[in-house]
């Protein structure tokens, strides 16, 4: 229900979990099903490297390079019962500015199986995966820590999100997939008590059904579309003017639609191009609708026994429908419309010498640029780092 004379009440929020839960949960799990287990995987890596706009700010506000290290360990066990469990916890440090410090902290468990329907085999995914993100909000404004109403919100983009995730699938004699996919997701930002400072926590619910073509052995093609509807725990509706309707509860509508390729001629060689169209639509009177389109392309070429080089290009539009320019001075930064590019390469070596086999090199170059209607959200980012990954098992 929604309307003026209601409110929604402030839902409970429980204490965060621990970084490293999840690998406690991954530890567990592992000593306590050897016998059932069909692959795992456990690896360390360390990076290092230079940034020359951590914070993504504008050009005026001559950013500064800035060197870095990041530490990345991973896990993933899948057992023959159907279970499967996975975790990553990424730590990146800048010794000269810790501001840009961030980590980031993912765990997943799921189960996979099968039923039939007189002569018909369904697959089924049950599974639910947890993320926790940590960055120091700099105002791309001021280029120094975020503020409102005269108090520190450097915290304001921190979050804590679970989602319960549920699947079925069936594949045609002809091998095509149908699938149709449920997500229940829970996103817990950071709380303040700052008055007038809008709470980002919301729930939503998303459906997906895509259809997969096997156009042959090495050709895909893959058709989705997506609803999603979003309920925001104490947000207000906003009028034309950007300003907040008391009373109000804020919900979103999103439709997405999906085509994608995929082309794999061989074990040593992938390509993948994707087109995505999403609009959002808000409960009011349309000041948060928008639409963002993109194009995305991956790569990945296995050039001999040792070395692999992988690629990708994320191209994005996105922009309010009923916004202007004069607008900008009461956007929320993270959500200023943009439109622009993110590139990837990495190139891996997997060491052979005795001794040092589990040891892979990575080189790795991100290229970010992108335009805005507001010259304050207009910036470029260039970070290349080397480092090793070590395989543990």
């Amino acid at each position: 229900m929604t309307g003026n004379n209601y409110v929604r009440p402030q839902l409970a929020k429980t204490a965060k979990l621990s970084a490293w839960a999840p690998f406690t949960v991954f530890i567990a799990c592992s000593l306590s099903s050897v016998n059932g287990l069909l692959a795992a995987d456990l690896s360390v890596e360390g990076q290092s490297g230079l940034d020359t706009n951590p914070h993504r700010l504008s050009s005026g506000l001559d950013p500064d390079i800035e060197l870095f290290g990041l530490v990345d360990l991973r896990f993933s066990n899948r057992f023959d019962n159907g279970v499967s469990v996975k975790g990553r916890s990424k730590h990146a440090f800048y010794p000269d500015d810790d501001r840009a410090d961030w980590s980031r902290n993912e765990f997943d468990l799921g189960y996979r199986g099968n039923f039939q329907i007189d002569d018909n085999e369904f697959g089924y995914k049950l599974s639910t995966d947890w993320l926790d993100r940590d960055k120091n909000y700099v105002s791309r404004t001021t280029g120094e820590d975020a503020t409102f109403g005269g108090e520190s919100i450097v915290d304001r983009y921190d979050y804590e999100q679970l989602n319960l995730n549920a699947e079925i699938s069936y594949r045609t004699e002809a091998r095509h997939r149908l699938r149709a996919r449920y997500q229940r997701r829970d996103k817990d930002y950071e709380d303040y008590s700052i008055p007038g400072l809008s709470n980002f926590d919301y729930e939503h619910d998303r459906y997906r059904f895509d259809v997969r073509f096997r156009v042959a052995d090495e050709h895909r093609l893959t058709v989705e579309y997506s609803t999603v509807d979003r309920e925001y725990d104490d947000r207000r509706i906003d009028d034309l003017n950007g300003d907040e309707i008391p009373g109000t509860d804020l919900e979103y509508d999103q439709t997405e639609y999906v085509l994608g390729y995929w082309y794999r001629p061989d074990k040593d060689f992938q390509f993948n191009i994707e087109f995505s169209f999403s609009d959002r639509s808000d409960n009011g009177v349309g000041y948060n609708d928008s639409s963002y389109d993109s194009v995305y392309l991956y790569w990945r070429k296995k050039v001999n026994e040792t070395d692999e080089i992988r690629g990708s290009l994320l191209y994005s539009e996105f922009e309010y429908d009923n916004r202007t320019f004069s607008d900008g001075e009461q956007l929320e930064e993270e959500f200023f419309e943009n439109d622009g590019y993110l590139f990837k390469l990495d190139y891996k070596r997997k060491m052979l010498q005795q001794g040092y086999e589990n040891l892979t090199l990575i080189y790795a170059l991100q290229v970010d640029d992108y335009d805005s209607t507001d010259s304050r959200y207009r910036y470029d980012r260039v970070i290349l780092s080397v480092g090793l990954r070590y395989n543990l098992l």
